[in-house]
């Protein structure tokens, strides 16, 4: 899996420890099953099976579960009031 972090997504992570987890649950729709991607810079406290995604000077830990890797893992910084972290499934914001 390719990890891409943009430069402000890692300033934002680099001020809050270094680490990002980011992981893959189903979402129920209208339309079928989503694949969407949950991202923090802090551990959750469920835990999960998380491996070392080597980002792109950024500590990545994914947790794919049942929905695998996608081809390329893309983590943005988002928002300007609320500046948050946004990560996408080979360029999309979910896998269907």
């Amino acid at each position: 899996m390719e990890v891409l972090v943009s430069e402000p997504a890692k300033e934002f992570v680099a001020t809050r420890g270094g680490k990002v987890y980011v992981r893959a649950h189903r979402h129920q729709c209208c339309s079928g099953a989503l694949t969407m991607l949950d991202i923090a810079t802090r551990a959750p406290k469920a835990g999960g099976n998380f491996v070392d995604a080597h980002g792109d000077g950024v500590d990545v830990r994914y947790d794919g579960g049942f929905s695998g890797q996608p081809h390329q893992l893309v983590i943005e910084l988002r928002g300007v009031l609320r500046p948050h972290l946004v990560a996408y499934w080979d360029g999309c914001a979910y896998k269907m």
